[in-house]
């Protein structure tokens, strides 16, 4: 597909905004495991993440000299994670376009190759945010919406999900009515331009509330960071290519390669990064004192739990 640039003499040296949404949701999640996957010290794209053993403490008299002790066997589990899409984006630049058209090359087909990367990594997770299991057992009243994140806690704490590191992420609509009922403090008017970076905008009943244009309007998605894992690993440079190099963009590790076919006399310019997300199941020991047992058992649901205000039972 042919390019369109336009010189400086051609347009005024204005940059029209871009619609954009919002890129922040692979700062909410885990990304622990990102050296084990995706090739990081050849170990592969798949990892496979222990799940402890259970144990159970047991007794004897203080003076007991005769009885044996009794050995417990650890048992251990793993969890196999395969992450790896290539995610790209490659455009082809012709003579005329780099030698007449192009004014700056890292503004004009850098910047918006690296922006289209980011982007689809950033939809990568809210897809698997959006792929949980609806719930429509909690209420949810426009009068008082902080009662609906207090039953949403209740509900992950029951489940064993740690009381740190708990994220919120909402729809347009959820994130008004929680500023209407004064919640929360909008960003904007906050003066901190960390909050307005990361729209992290406060907490509500201990979750950290991030509104986010990638959910529905009247989306609740609540998890804990480990619900989620995230790997982005920018592929090595071919021995082949004839200029390539990392880069980063929206906190993300890319690869750019640039090269010339002279066959077509064309200019390729890429962008590329592996990336995938992986939702992680929850467990939690079960222990039985009377009959000396313990277990680790996976928990329905698990460390996340996403609503729709429209589909709710009534306060």
């Amino acid at each position: 597909m042919a390019n369109t640039f336009y010189t400086a003499e051609q347009v005024a040296k204005v940059a029209v905004a871009m619609a954009t949404q919002d890129s922040f949701l692979g700062a909410l999640v885990n990304r622990n495991f990102e050296n084990d996957l995706l090739g990081g010290g050849g170990k592969g794209r798949t990892v496979n993440v222990r799940v402890p053993s259970a144990l159970i403490a047991r007794s004897r008299g203080i003076d007991d000299v005769t009885t044996n002790i009794v050995l417990d066997s650890l048992t251990e589990t793993t969890v196999p994670v395969s992450l790896g899409e290539h995610i790209y984006n490659a455009v082809g630049l012709s003579e005329g376009d780099l030698t007449l058209n192009l004014e700056d090359f890292s503004k004009q087909v850098l910047a918006p190759q690296v922006d289209a990367v980011v982007e689809s990594v950033e939809d990568e997770v809210a897809k698997a945010l959006k792929s949980i299991t609806l719930d429509t057992s909690i209420k949810w009243s426009d009068a008082d919406p902080v009662k609906t994140f207090t039953a949403i806690r209740k509900e992950l704490r029951k489940r064993g999900v740690p009381a740190t590191n708990l994220n919120v992420v909402v729809g347009t609509d959820v994130y008004a009515a929680l500023l209407d009922a004064k919640a929360i403090t909008d960003a904007s008017e906050s003066g901190s331009t960390a909050a307005l970076r990361d729209a992290n905008v406060g907490k509500v009943r201990g979750f950290n509330i991030v509104e986010s244009t990638r959910v529905d309007d009247g989306e609740i998605v609540a998890f804990h960071r480990d619900a989620f894992t995230l790997a982005v690993r920018a592929p090595i440079v071919p021995a082949g290519a004839s200029f390539g190099q990392s880069i980063s963009g929206g906190g993300y590790s890319l690869r750019y390669l640039r090269d010339y076919d002279v066959t077509k006399t064309i200019d390729r310019s890429m962008v590329s990064t592996f990336a995938g997300v992986a939702a992680m199941p929850l467990y939690k020991i079960e222990r039985d004192h009377t009959a000396k047992t313990a277990s680790v058992v996976e928990v329905p649901g698990g460390a996340a739990l996403r609503m729709s205000i429209s589909d709710a039972e009534p306060a």
